[in-house]
């Protein structure tokens, strides 16, 4: 498969948090995204000091007496963003992609989520249902006046992040529709495996959807969807994504 490069097809942009709750940005619809509330910054960032997406995890070295010598622990998972907007040339202008950036961001300490979609489509296209998105909760840190010589006039915004980081979901219809592609039976033999694969809007959504087995003894089920046969029996496992409609679930019978 070809490459397909981020030119022209890297949309980002601001929900404010009046406008989305923490659950919802799991897998935001397209009625938030394309709403009052979304404000699409594609046009005014700069590649300059461009960072948004996650970042190394934290260290943790707080050892206890029966560690052995250098013991580090992996951390939460942690996300960063940078970004720098060009100002409008004419001190006039009020209605400029370039001045609603600047208006989103002239007060200090505004929450909200920074959706970005990258390789999908245009930046310009509607949000849809099926996109692949990354939604992260920030507060927007005090503007920074960041022109130098002769480069065009900016300003630049540091995002805190504020523990809520979706990578790689999915846009969700506007009314809620339903997890598809999972058989409602299933039938394994002891230590077969199989790969449950559901999709929503027509989009593989197995790598965010959620898994469970009603009796682990006789199937067990990894949270990337792939069950395994452990004893002769039956268990049910569910699927569950917070863009659909209800969980869906998957009578599995193994067989000795």
């Amino acid at each position: 498969m070809a490459k397909i490069t981020s030119n022209e097809y890297t949309k980002v942009a601001w929900v404010l948090d009046s406008a989305m709750t923490t659950a919802q940005a799991a897998a935001p619809s397209v009625t938030i995204l394309n709403g009052a509330g979304t404000v699409d910054l594609s046009p005014a960032v700069a590649w300059q000091d461009w960072s948004l997406g996650a970042s190394d995890s934290d260290d943790v070295e707080d050892r206890g007496i029966t560690d052995p010598g250098n013991a580090v622990t992996r951390g939460f998972a942690n996300f960063e963003a940078t970004l720098s907007f060009f100002r409008d040339a004419n001190p006039n202008d009020t209605t400029s992609d370039y001045v609603k950036a600047f208006q989103t961001f002239r007060t200090p300490r505004t929450y909200g989520y920074l959706v970005l979609r990258v390789a999908d489509k245009h930046w310009s296209a509607p949000f849809a249902a099926g996109d692949r998105v990354s939604v992260f909760r920030f507060v927007a840190d005090a503007i920074v006046d960041d022109t130098e010589g002769d480069d065009s006039v900016k300003f630049t915004v540091n995002f805190l992040p504020q523990g809520v980081m979706h990578t790689y979901t999915v846009v969700a219809a506007a009314t809620p529709a339903a997890l598809t592609g999972v058989a409602t039976t299933q039938t394994l033999t002891v230590g077969q495996v199989k790969t449950i694969v559901p999709t929503l809007s027509g989009t593989d959504v197995r790598a965010t959807s959620k898994y469970s087995s009603s009796d682990t003894t006789k199937v067990t089920v990894s949270q990337s969807g792939v069950i395994k046969g452990i004893a002769a029996g039956t268990s049910t496992v569910s699927v569950t994504h917070p863009g659909a409609t209800a969980p869906v679930t998957q009578t599995v019978t193994v067989t000795a």
